[in-house]
């Protein structure tokens, strides 16, 4: 399980994400982009089939790298 802590309406928020939820959240995810509900343009972020993961762009990542440098070290 991991934990993530994100602010929402200023206030900070604990989340915790195990493999249930966060294959529920992809199967939601795929679902919508299946329908063609999807943000206009490019967001980068690509499906791994094999290993069913989220599969971010090198793009992607540099961009979030920038708004978040800190991340750097995962």
């Amino acid at each position: 399980m991991s934990t993530l802590v994100v602010k929402v309406s200023g206030e900070k928020v604990k989340t915790w994400w195990d493999k249930r939820l966060t294959e529920i959240f992809c199967d939601i995810c795929i679902k919508k982009i299946l329908k063609g509900n999807k943000p206009d343009g490019d967001i980068g972020l690509g499906w791994n089939l094999i290993k069913r993961t989220v599969d971010p762009s090198y793009n992607w990542w540099e961009s979030k790298l920038k708004v978040v440098p800190k991340a750097q070290k995962f």
